[in-house]
């Protein structure tokens, strides 16, 4: 049987007989579960040669950027600019260990595109950077189907590794997320970033619990870490840098450093990449008072702008947009529930006080 939205065979259809128990490397037991749909057995999948945690540690260091994705005025994507803008932060000295790139996530309006349009984001970013820079790419879906179809597609064009909240709609449980994971890792070879994905969607704020069980899937190689609970943050990073690629997906990048997180989440780079390449060389040279102080010059005020923009309207692409415009790059058009009309004149006019400090020009 085929799926029809997944390429990979189906084994046993609907109603079909689960597989029996298998046992991988690190002592994960696959337990059967989703009995009337998708495979459970591993015999079919290919070896490959799927990053190690070690690898994806060397891989992923410097700024982890979530990529705009252009749109047309008409709404039609625009994958040509997409290309042009992540061209122009390779031009600017974007490269491995000071810079990952996100493919069609969050800040990439990954919500308002189709799957296919997902795929074309996910292949162009993959074909400018051309193994250059390291890749993630968003595969969140409220349907597992087409997880896996995503899951399939980055393993086949070469992405590093793939990105992914359970059931994000609905209200979620510790064993829901498990679950799902745990189901997309029957079918792919693919790595994943384990992802807390507390701050939009179904808001759940994983435990570190939950972390260290999506640590024993062997395709997990690394964490996208944050969560608004100051406990639980500071025990994940302290757990997991260690043992996995560490990406702070929180709010405090400096102290996350210091603990131990070699990458972090910022969407400035689309149009003000040194700004970050450089708080991210201070920090690694261990002079933390230096990017500290460099990192709030400008954060302090982009986030009172960007947080005003939030106020009046969804979506993170959104806010990014505006900033990429005053330096000269295309960001196009938002897709609803985005409104540009939200930015209003006097957002931009704080938009243009600020880039004007720092002297940016495309």
């Amino acid at each position: 049987n085929m799926c029809k939205l997944c390429p990979r065979s189906i084994h046993g259809g609907l109603g079909g007989t689960p597989s029996k128990t298998t046992v991988r490397a690190g002592g994960w037991e696959k337990q059967p579960s989703f009995p009337r749909g998708l495979p459970l057995d591993f015999g079919s999948r290919k070896e490959n040669n799927m990053l190690t945690v070690e690898e994806a540690k060397a891989r992923f260091q410097g700024v982890c950027v979530p990529l705009a994705t252009i749109f047309k005025d008409d709404g039609a994507l625009d994958i040509d600019t997409t290309k042009s803008n992540v061209q122009w932060m390779i031009d600017q000295g974007a490269r491995q260990g000071n810079t990952i790139f996100i493919a069609a996530g969050s800040g990439g309006d990954f919500t308002v595109l189709t799957l296919e349009e997902r795929k074309q984001v996910i292949a162009a970013v993959a074909e400018v950077s051309a193994g250059r820079i390291p890749i993630i790419a968003s595969v969140q879906s409220t349907d597992i189907r087409q997880t896996i179809e995503l899951c399939n597609f980055c393993e086949d064009t070469g992405i590093d590794a793939v990105q992914m909240s359970g059931g994000y709609y609905y209200t979620v449980s510790a064993d829901d997320l498990v679950a799902w994971v745990e189901e997309v890792a029957r079918h792919t070879d693919v790595p994943f970033a384990a992802y807390s994905h507390w701050y939009s969607g179904s808001k759940y704020d994983m435990p570190v619990a939950v972390a260290e069980r999506l640590l024993q899937i062997p395709n997990t190689v690394a964490v996208k870490w944050g969560s608004p609970d100051m406990e639980n943050y500071v025990e994940g990073i302290r757990r997991f840098a260690p043992r996995a690629a560490l990406v702070n997906n929180g709010l405090l990048t400096i102290f996350g450093h210091i603990l131990g997180c070699r990458s972090y989440i910022s969407h400035v780079p689309n149009f003000y990449p040194h700004m970050d390449w450089k708080v991210s060389d201070l920090m690694d040279q261990g002079r933390y008072i230096e990017a500290q102080r460099l990192y709030d010059e400008f954060m302090v005020p982009y986030d009172a702008i960007t947080g005003a923009i939030r106020g009046a309207t969804g979506g993170e692409g959104v806010f990014v947009k505006p900033f990429m415009d005053f330096v000269g790059l295309p960001g196009g058009h938002s897709r609803l529930p985005s409104r540009d009309a939200a930015v209003t004149p006097e957002m931009r006019a704080a938009i243009r006080k600020l880039m004007d400090t720092v002297a940016v020009a495309a």
